[in-house]
């Protein structure tokens, strides 16, 4: 069973962004090398696999492309209802 807790964000969870009227999970990324270099420190599942970015409690930040020198273009979600997911205790 999973209950919501929003105190943690360095945890699983999921947002909501209105302008597409979709739910997008994400989790912390752990592994993926160019995304923790440039301090992106969630994996946001889109359709075509994941992006790095940074889930905040109103906002996202979601690395679209990168730029000429290597650094992440970002892209700003305004993001609704996000939960952070805790396992229950045992």
């Amino acid at each position: 069973m999973i209950r919501y807790d929003t105190q943690f964000v360095k945890d699983a969870g999921e947002f909501y962004l209105p302008e597409t009227r979709r739910w997008f999970t994400f989790k912390p990324n752990l592994d993926d090398e160019w995304g923790l270099k440039h301090d992106l420190i969630h994996k946001i599942d889109v359709l075509d696999g994941y992006r790095c970015g940074i889930v905040r409690k109103g906002v996202a930040y979601i690395a679209v492309d990168q730029n000429e020198h290597g650094y992440p273009v970002l892209e700003r979600w305004s993001i609704t209802k996000r939960r952070i997911f805790q396992p229950e205790a045992a």
